[in-house]
């Protein structure tokens, strides 16, 4: 065999080499696994964004303030088994902690990022909602019950929970009494100081200025 030959031998063996490496999946252990790479603060002092270094719930959010809200899930039921906890919020890339007043963040964030990195997990996403032709109306007090909470919740998706899920919180409607649309905010709006002022005065001037000037909102 001359030196050409040998050449082309170990250039087709080093090539079937690098192919075969690179269709054989990393071992188990040399996986990244999902993991807290840094926190971030909320407008609420008492609720703490724990970001991850992957998306874990691609549509929808999980709300959880007791065992029963948990349905078994680790996380939720570890972190609200730890003292000061009172709600855990998911969505996106992102778990969404908030504490009682009284308890500090410090040892506790050490904690909760532990307990985090623990358990996440992939969660199956919500089943995303049909796009429905935009509720056409001029009178908002002549529509049935169910027609004026799916009027409240188009206000919502278009104009406020954008906004509010980038701070790790979200916002449900419980409903409609009257003038009076009925709403409960979740994760880090659960308890913030301004939920109750600016966030909810926003909320009602987009209800008035979309819907009707008489309406008001009320959180529950």
């Amino acid at each position: 065999m001359n030196i050409a030959e040998l050449m082309a031998q170990r250039a087709k063996k080093s090539e079937t080499k690098e192919k075969d490496n690179g269709d054989v999946p990393p071992a188990a252990g040399q996986r990244k696994a999902l993991k807290v790479i840094r926190t971030r603060e909320t407008p609420n002092p008492n609720a703490l964004q724990f970001v991850l270094n992957a998306q874990v719930l691609s549509l929808g959010k999980k709300s959880w303030s007791n065992e029963e809200d948990c349905d078994g899930d680790k996380m939720g039921l570890a972190l609200l088994e730890t003292p000061g906890i009172i709600n855990v919020y998911v969505s996106g890339n992102f778990v969404t902690v908030t504490k009682e007043d009284f308890t500090g963040w410090n040892p506790l964030k050490a904690r909760v990022w532990k307990t985090v990195d623990e358990h996440i997990q992939i969660y199956k996403p919500e089943e995303e909602k049909k796009k429905e032709e935009p509720l056409k109306f001029s009178d908002f007090h002549a529509l049935s019950v169910e027609e004026k909470l799916k009027a409240v919740e188009e206000v919502l998706d278009r104009s406020i929970r954008s906004n509010l899920a980038k701070d790790g919180g979200g916002v449900e409607v419980k409903g409609v009494e009257g003038n009076e649309i009925l709403i409960h905010y979740q994760g880090a709006c659960g308890n913030c100081p301004s939920s109750t002022t600016g966030t909810l005065q926003f909320i009602e001037g987009q209800i008035k200025q979309q819907l009707d000037r008489e309406l008001t909102v009320k959180s529950v």
